[in-house]
């Protein structure tokens, strides 16, 4: 069965935080975009924990966080790759927006439906082709064949993209060689004594916390789950640990035994914790798709880059969703697209994400545990004495 809808000006492929950004943009300016995304369901699995960078202000500023409690704040210190970047209670220059990313993704939903944006979920694509005048696309819904027309089309599909496969795009970069086991764990009172930057375990010592926790053996990262949620019950955590991969393969559906053995490792004994959620595994990836256009099809977040450390994939994502909004939104207006128009998304953003990932590399370097990383954090030390230093690497988080 083959049913067609027309009737829209883009389609975006990922009911991501990008893709619904995008198509709140859109709608507001007076576009016609359907976001089509394969899950029936937002997914539960906690992801991003919260925006770092001038996106953040721009939510605030283009009414995106109304109504929702999210509050965009200026800290005076923020974690850089195993250091606190001390940046002062008045001249700080990093917003941050802490927010988990399922709540950021129900918050840019409600906004882009509002706005007159549809959503489709359950819709997956199978393909498509474009013309001089339109891009046509097969997404298959309930074991049928829809048929999509629309102007543009643009790929919010995650690292392993389909539209970027789709278009024959290469993402060139690096993979780490070492793996990452991530949950929430609730660790008791009795358990653990909280301190002012800090947390001490019996027979562990004391972690820092919002920072790595180095040990000859890899590192440990916690932060009280609080931080992103005053809901959050005060025993909850967010924890992960980082170690050499060997034979380890990655996986959303991590075992308890497995992270419990991986934090054994890497600090010589038992993490008092009672319960994980929403476990699982990540090899991180240091990515950038050559082209963000091919014709009438563009990429925007993690199909265009991808970021080996810090808080970045948000803040670039979401800054590509606004400029691709202002770019499109112009075209549509004009009735005919402009080659240098087009072309001005790519000519900003990717050089943007090339800067982010050389920031983030540089703070995967900070954490690698061995001879190389303790030189680098040996000469980073005593460069972050100088609070201009510190403030000079925030406003490159800034973006």
């Amino acid at each position: 069965m083959s049913t067609q809808t027309d009737g829209f000006d883009v389609v975006v492929v990922g009911a991501g935080p990008i893709g619904l950004m995008l198509a709140a943009e859109l709608a507001a300016k007076g576009a016609r975009p359907v976001v089509v995304e394969r899950s029936t369901q937002p997914t539960e699995m906690p992801k991003a924990n919260g925006v770092v960078g001038g996106a953040a202000v721009e939510l605030r500023r283009r009414g995106l966080l109304r109504g929702s409690g999210l509050r965009v704040v200026r800290p005076p210190r923020f974690g850089y790759g195993p250091f606190t970047l001390k940046l002062g209670l008045l001249r700080s220059p990093l917003h941050i927006l802490p927010v988990p990313q399922r709540r950021l993704e129900v918050q840019l939903e409600r906004c882009a439906v509002t706005r007159g944006a549809t959503i489709l979920r359950g819709h997956e694509l199978v393909g498509f082709e474009q013309d001089d005048t339109t891009v046509t696309l097969t997404v298959s819904s309930g074991g049928s064949e829809i048929t999509m027309h629309a102007r543009y089309l643009v790929g919010c599909d995650g690292a392993h993209s389909a539209v970027r496969k789709h278009l024959g795009i290469a993402f060139p970069g690096v993979t780490d060689s070492a793996i990452s086991r991530l949950a929430r764990i609730s660790i008791p009172p009795g358990a653990a004594v909280r301190e002012r930057h800090g947390i001490h375990i019996p027979g562990v010592g004391r972690l820092a916390l919002f920072r790595p926790n180095f040990t000859p053996r890899g590192s440990v990262t916690i932060a009280p789950m609080r931080a992103l949620d005053r809901s959050a019950p005060l025993d909850l955590y967010i924890v992960s640990a980082h170690e050499p991969q060997a034979d380890a393969t990655p996986t959303d559906e991590l075992g308890t035994d497995e992270l419990r053995a991986s934090l054994r490792r890497i600090l010589g004994a038992d993490l008092p914790f009672t319960a994980a959620y929403a476990a699982r595994s990540t090899v991180a990836n240091s990515r950038q798709a050559e082209h963000y256009r091919s014709r009438r099809v563009f990429l925007a977040g993690d199909a265009a880059h991808v970021f080996s450390a810090g808080g970045s994939s948000l803040n670039v994502g979401l800054s590509d969703a606004i400029a691709l909004a202002e770019t499109l939104s112009v075209a549509l207006r004009s009735g005919a697209a402009d080659v240098t128009q087009l072309d001005g998304y790519e000519t900003e953003r990717h050089p943007a994400a090339r800067r982010a990932i050389a920031i983030t590399r540089a703070q995967r370097a900070l954490e690698a545990v061995d001879e190389t990383g303790e030189a680098l954090r040996d000469v980073f030390a005593a460069l972050l004495r100088d609070r201009s230093a510190a403030r000079r690497i925030a406003r490159l988080m800034e973006g």
